[in-house]
């Protein structure tokens, strides 16, 4: 073997290594656990349901800014703990909205509606348009309103205005929501994985500033993972509904 073969083995080797390996940060999961609290209730004839900001540890450590469920149809109970792929919402696409519990269902439009929903509740935005006195538990039932086929039953008033204002934002716009949705950089989705059906899994959440696993950054390791194997080409041719007891 000369050289040039063993040099052009080595980073053929190195680079298929790189890129199993920005696959796997890419695709790394997130181990969530529900660790029992809830900032307010929801009612309806279904019954009483944790609903708001929930406390929660992501990968063992207390998450600061809690999390936001956008799945009405799931539940969950305290300690219950599943892993969860974790998609910036700024970075959704083509390509992986459709890996989320909603995305082909509801699409960039209805991501959007529940993004401008859950950052409401995470900054204690109580505001929207001339709506005021918005509370979390009615953030939290529009948020399932848009997420569920045919929406739930036993919205407020002030709730169903909402969902109709927020969607009249976005509906029929795909391109403003995409627009929308690439600047809310700290904003992320916690999709149950696997995700084998409704009443089968854990819930959807919402996350704000979420750590990458082991500290990487997104569009670093996509550009150095790009770069890795175009060298190696050219050397050798990634509801919250808590029933209260």
């Amino acid at each position: 073997m000369n050289l040039l073969t063993s040099k052009s083995t080595v980073l053929l080797a190195g680079a298929a290594i790189f890129c199993i390996g920005f696959s796997t940060v890419a695709r790394a999961e997130n181990l969530v656990t529900f660790t029992g609290g809830y900032t307010t209730t929801f009612s309806n004839s279904d019954g009483d349901f944790g609903a708001g900001i929930y406390s929660a540890d992501i990968d063992g450590m207390p998450s600061s800014s809690g999390i936001i469920c956008d799945d009405y149809r799931d539940e969950i109970a305290t300690n219950e703990t599943w892993n969860a792929n974790a998609y910036q919402v700024s970075s959704l696409t083509a390509a992986n909205l459709g890996e989320t519990l909603f995305g082909n269902g509801i699409g960039f439009s209805g991501y959007a509606e529940v993004a401008t929903l859950a950052s409401m509740m995470f900054n204690n935005d109580s505001t929207f348009g001339f709506l005021s006195g918005i509370t979390q538990s009615e953030l939290a039932s529009a948020i399932w309103d848009i997420t569920t086929p045919g929406g739930i039953h036993g919205l407020d008033p002030r709730a169903k205005i909402l969902v109709a204002f927020v969607k009249a934002s976005f509906s029929g716009r795909s391109t403003a929501a995409q627009s929308y949705l690439s600047s809310l950089t700290n904003l992320w989705i916690l999709t149950p994985n696997p995700h084998p059906g409704f009443g089968l899994e854990p819930q959807e959440m919402f996350i704000r500033g979420l750590n990458v696993p082991e500290g990487g950054a997104p569009l670093l390791y996509l550009l150095l993972a790009a770069l890795a194997c175009l060298g190696a080409m050219f050397v050798g041719r990634p509801r919250a509904r808590i029933a209260q007891s």
